[in-house]
């Protein structure tokens, strides 16, 4: 069987989506805690940094300063911040299986 490959970059592209998604959701109570990704579903930890910062905020106004107090590389907060999520409903699942299937070993993660 041959593993597949997905390039960091993508796997970073991908899970801010879920957390774009996440912060415009989570404190407007459209999305309950348990139909979130654990914090170890995000095998980034600029995401997981992120993640962080939405759940343990107790509304989104402190979320988002808490983002933006953060400083990450390879993630542009401002454009993080100022964007929409409202497209991304469905990364929060793919972060899931994402994760789920590089622990299985059905997905290898290319090094940087």
């Amino acid at each position: 069987m041959r593993l597949r490959a997905l390039k960091r970059v993508d796997l970073l592209r991908h899970e801010m989506k879920a957390l774009r998604y996440i912060l415009d959701n989570y404190h407007a109570g459209s999305v309950a805690r348990y139909e979130l990704p654990g914090a170890e579903d995000f095998l980034c930890p600029q995401a997981r940094a992120v993640y962080q910062a939405i759940v343990e905020a107790p509304d989104r106004r402190t979320a988002e300063r808490r983002i933006a107090e953060l400083d990450l590389e390879e993630v542009d907060l401002r454009s993080f911040l100022r964007l929409s999520g409202e497209h991304y409903y469905s990364y929060p699942q793919l972060v899931r299986e994402r994760a789920a299937q590089v622990r299985s070993g059905q997905l290898q993660v290319e090094p940087a």
